[in-house]
């Protein structure tokens, strides 16, 4: 068997290690792996492959990769993959789901945390060296986690560790699934359909979005989404950029109707100098990084070497992508 491992980003902290491809050989001695670091070599290792460890497939690739029946990305999203196409031709996919929930709900709350705590407007001083005791007055002043009611998009993995974070400061959380029939998530206290969006987000004082991209999420919060939030609200985007309306949600920052923001992911990447989002009051932007953390290659590899135990013995891998849903 003849498996292509194929992960090169421009982010090096997405690029498996060496170490990494290593440990694989090691653990399947029995098993060919094209470690793939150019153009060629995985042009190559496409053409043989029966498995593809990888985060991205055009479906130009995929073309010529005749014998490939699993593709395992090192992602949890999966737009990056030519998914109809591997679809209809019966190839497995599957994803790196949960691995990253536990860091990117603790940045959430980090982040949280440090709007209700005013923050963005301390280090701005800070950097200033002003003592601003006086300037924490109305709209200013910090506001308390506790009471508050934290909405939730997205309550998959990472939905769920975030809820239950969320509740362990005496949030009341809610949250808005496509499909209300699924199992209850015990930290959410609330769980709201899609036809009840104006109703779920007229209570929710944090909006956190950890959605997936899908037709029913592109472009879900745009302004009259925004305006039915309550005044000082404030947005936390850890899913994909294009769930929400980058201008609209500019102008309710600079409007007041928002307290603050956090944004993790941008329509643009990375984002560049002269972007507005650099310039609006009370906002976060990390770059991409609140799935970073120590051990997250060695959590990642583990998970693709159950699968591809799985895999050699004919079973379901692991977070198998379901093609009616896309994710």
């Amino acid at each position: 068997m003849k498996v292509l491992i194929s992960i090169q980003q421009p982010v090096q902290q997405w690029q498996i290690p060496a170490e990494s491809v290593a440990s694989l050989r090691a653990r399947f001695p029995h098993i060919e792996f094209v470690h793939a670091t150019s153009d060629e070599e995985r042009a190559r290792g496409l053409e043989a492959c029966d498995a593809a460890y990888t985060w991205i497939l055009r479906a130009a690739e995929f073309t010529n990769a005749p014998k490939l029946r699993w593709v395992h990305t090192s992602a949890v999203a999966v737009e990056t993959l030519c998914l109809p196409e591997l679809f209809a031709r019966g190839v497995v996919v599957s994803n790196t789901r949960g691995v990253q929930a536990v860091p990117i709900a603790e940045h959430t709350l980090a982040v949280v945390l440090a709007l209700s705590k005013q923050l963005p407007l301390v280090l701005a001083h800070q950097r200033n060296a002003h003592w601003a005791q006086n300037d924490f007055m109305g709209a200013q002043l910090p506001w308390l986690l506790r009471g508050r009611t934290l909405g939730l998009i997205g309550v998959g993995t990472i939905g769920a560790e975030i809820a239950s974070r969320a509740r362990a400061f005496g949030m009341r959380v809610v949250a808005l699934r496509r499909r209300t029939g699924q199992a209850e998530t015990p930290a959410v206290d609330q769980m709201f359909g899609p036809g009840q969006l104006a109703t779920f987000l007229s209570q929710t004082n944090v909006l956190v979005i950890a959605a997936p991209l899908t037709p029913q999420t592109l472009g879900l919060i745009g302004a009259a989404q925004i305006a039915a939030l309550p005044r000082g609200a404030v947005i936390v985007n850890v899913g994909r950029a294009k769930i929400v309306d980058t201008d609209a949600l500019i102008a309710a920052l600079h409007s007041g109707h928002l307290g603050g923001a956090s944004l993790d992911v941008y329509p643009q990447e990375p984002l560049p100098p002269d972007h507005p989002l650099w310039a609006c009051p009370n906002v976060i932007l990390t770059p991409h990084t609140s799935g970073f953390r120590q051990g997250h290659w060695e959590e990642v590899v583990d998970l693709f070497a159950e699968n591809l135990e799985r895999f050699e013995r004919g079973a379901v891998p692991r977070f198998r992508v379901e093609p009616e849903l896309g994710y």
